[in-house]
């Protein structure tokens, strides 16, 4: 078990980074009622949180080279960790906005570490069990996010989601101490701007890139898919929460297969199959009227869930093979700037069109459809562009 401290570390602090995405989707109609704001003011709430993340990524992947990817993920965790308090406590939904593009901040430095770590601490087949367990972690995160903050916010309050943060991050802090080893960065290092522009010359790089955007909205859909389980159904967040479980369950035990066999199957075959599934997932949902229940997106978000399970680990493991070595470092941040950028386009862009339609119903099955297409164009780009040599350029 030694060897695996490591990888719960890691695990720890993704989760952490994600979770307070997913479950703060929940918590926004009681965020809004506390404090007597807005559906605008509350989207940032989501929104400066995934922006920070986008914005910080590039940077953060190569003060990461410079100094160390396990005293940056502390760093983070630490910046995280103090957000989440000031979150917690928030006077008013400006200071909550505020501390949450902090937590940004300390995300960006734990979302590019993670990754990187990992593959300095396993090698082999290891390294495919570690990135199929911590692609699951990823997965259930992102997905059970929303039971979580259902939870925490019904039985206590909104500012639990944050305030439970603490403890997790700390004991993530004494792990990383403990197991991961101290590994000096290039100090004279900095920021790879050539390195970067190069990668953009390789096909499958690009072809990542462009899945990982695309793919984010997937998760978008869970803002908007929340605001129809409470404001039309007038589920609780316990219940609403319960409602996306098939969607955790069905990634995390797909992911966790899935890993397992990473060696042997190519890239491009699982990040394509899990885009057409996850379009196919949404397609599904997309059938709602105004007698349907929770139960009517179930067959939907099984399907979705089992395509996130395929394409999350398959992508990391496609990037370790498609980028040369010494451009590790800012490919890992290019490709996380591209999730965190695809989810806050995925929020604001489908916000548009689910206020487009005539009712709640009718702009969530909008919702729906455009991200089904999105997906659908996004596996085509992974089945043809993704390739399975290292370096192969445009």
């Amino acid at each position: 078990m030694r060897k695996w401290g490591a990888l719960t570390a890691i695990s720890l602090g993704s989760l952490l980074f994600l979770i307070d995405t997913t479950a703060v989707t929940v918590a926004l109609p009681d965020i809004g009622r506390s404090f007597e704001t807005s559906l605008t003011p509350l989207q940032w709430v989501l929104n400066i949180y995934t922006a920070v993340l986008a914005a910080l990524m590039l940077v953060a992947g190569s003060v990461a080279d410079r100094y160390g990817h396990r005293a940056i993920y502390l760093a983070g965790l630490t910046v995280f960790t103090a957000a989440s308090l000031v979150c917690g406590l928030a006077p008013g939904i400006a200071v909550l906005i505020a501390a949450r593009g902090v937590q940004g901040v300390g995300g960006a430095a734990m979302a590019v570490t993670t990754f990187a770590l990992i593959g300095s601490s396993y090698a082999g087949r290891d390294r495919g069990i570690a990135m199929g367990i911590w692609g699951a972690v990823n997965g259930l995160a992102a997905a059970a996010g929303p039971i979580a903050g259902g939870l925490l916010t019904q039985y206590i309050s909104w500012r639990a989601i944050f305030i439970v943060n603490i403890p997790l991050a700390l004991l993530a802090i004494a792990l990383t101490v403990r197991s991961i080893a101290v590994v000096s960065g290039v100090r004279g290092k900095r920021f790879d701007m050539a390195g970067l522009v190069s990668l953009f010359r390789i096909a499958s790089f690009n072809a990542l890139m462009v899945c990982g955007v695309i793919s984010a909205s997937v998760f978008a859909c869970l803002v908007f898919t929340s605001v129809w389980l409470q404001g039309t159904l007038k589920l609780g967040p316990v219940d609403a929460g319960v409602a996306m479980v098939p969607l955790a369950l069905s990634t995390f035990v797909t992911s966790t297969l899935v890993g397992r066999r990473l060696q042997h199957i190519p890239p491009r075959v699982l990040i394509g199959t899990g885009l057409l599934l996850g379009g196919a997932g949404c397609a599904l949902q997309a059938c709602l009227d105004a007698g349907s229940t929770a139960l009517s997106i179930l067959c939907g978000l099984i399907v979705t869930g089992v395509g996130v399970g395929v394409l999350m680990p398959a992508m990391g493991t496609a990037l370790f093979a498609t980028v040369p070595p010494q451009r590790f470092g800012v490919a890992v941040g290019a490709s996380t700037t591209a999730r965190q950028l695809g989810q806050t386009l995925g929020v604001a862009v489908l916000g548009v069109v689910f206020q487009s339609g005539v009712d709640a119903v009718d702009g969530l099955n909008r919702v729906y459809l455009v991200a089904a297409g999105l997906g659908f164009a996004a596996a085509a780009t992974g089945f043809l562009l993704i390739r399975e040599n290292v370096g192969t350029t445009v």
